[in-house]
């Protein structure tokens, strides 16, 4: 599913003309897409300038918690690494 952040849409409407599908319409100056029409071939996340078109996808409750377990590891590991060339670095001096 491809959603728009609305905070960084411009409104520019480079989006709207890309979409192959025409799924992308202005109102009010923000881009709105009609999710029935959109294939969510990503034309119009390239296209923004602001970044504002991000794909969201579905994740369950079990595969989010492995998925922080792990960042929680990778976390750590970095952490652990930042700490051993301190270490290091004040023994040389």
């Amino acid at each position: 599913m491809v959603k728009v952040t609305s905070y960084l849409c411009l409104g520019c409407g480079l989006c709207a003309q890309s979409c192959p599908q025409e799924a992308i319409h202005i109102i009010s100056e923000q881009a709105r897409i009609v999710q029935s029409k959109c294939n969510s071939c990503g034309l119009c996340m390239e296209i923004c300038p602001q970044g504002a078109i991000i794909e969201y996808a579905a994740i369950s409750s079990q595969n989010l918690s492995k998925e922080i377990q792990d960042m929680r590891k990778q976390v750590e590991a970095i952490l652990a690494r930042i700490e051993e060339i301190g270490s290091t670095s004040s023994i040389n001096q």
